[in-house]
């Protein structure tokens, strides 16, 4: 077997380890939270489609295209459900109109650093940033697993690989990610709870 395809094996198997932790929160959180459990529904899927293609490119690029467009939704839903309170209608067009054009440059130019660009402004400026400035009541944790997901899109920007055919930037990036979805799960249910308990 040649090394890129071991290199794309590994990745599918990545994408679908992170795919199946997203649609297990999305399972645990879809009675609880509507908009983070369509974030995690979204981000499984966008996983699935990626292992798919990792696993099958001769399917063509529009494939990976479509996993991109699939992890955009994800980026707004966590947004809406971060704003969920926020009676702002103009705001949320934004938050879809910016991950639309900003999916537009990387589909494009066939980049996905404008995707990491999208998860770093809406995941860190306006989910942690912006949540804390404005809502100042979602739980640390999910904080705490966006700064997580940060690292993994630092760590694909950078090309970091810990062994360039079995454990590459965008495997540890998928792991990492997995990691910090576990993280925004746990801020996830605390919320859920702490919700239900004020209700």
């Amino acid at each position: 077997m040649q090394n890129k395809q071991i290199v794309l094996i590994i990745i599918m198997i990545s994408d679908l380890i992170l795919g199946s932790v997203a649609l297990y929160f999305y399972l645990q959180f879809r009675q609880l939270s509507k908009y983070w459990s369509l974030f995690f529904f979204f981000m499984a899927l966008a996983a699935f489609v990626g292992a798919a293609f990792h696993g099958y490119p001769a399917m063509g690029q529009q494939y990976r295209f479509l996993s991109w467009t699939i992890l955009s939704a994800s980026l707004i839903f966590a947004l809406l459900a971060t704003y969920d309170s926020v009676k702002n209608k103009s705001l949320k067009i934004f938050f879809v109109v910016k991950s639309v054009f900003l999916l537009a440059l990387a589909i494009l130019f066939s980049n996905f650093n404008f995707m990491i660009i999208d998860v770093a402004i809406s995941m860190l400026g306006f989910i942690v940033i912006g949540g804390y400035l404005l809502e100042k009541r979602q739980s640390f944790k999910i904080s705490i697993g966006i700064l997580v997901s940060i690292l993994a899109a630092i760590i694909v920007v950078l090309k970091i690989d810990a062994h360039p055919y079995y454990l590459e930037a965008n495997d540890i990036g998928h792991y990492i990610s997995a990691i910090s979805l576990i993280f925004i799960s746990k801020g996830v249910a605390d919320d859920a709870v702490k919700y239900m308990a004020i209700a």
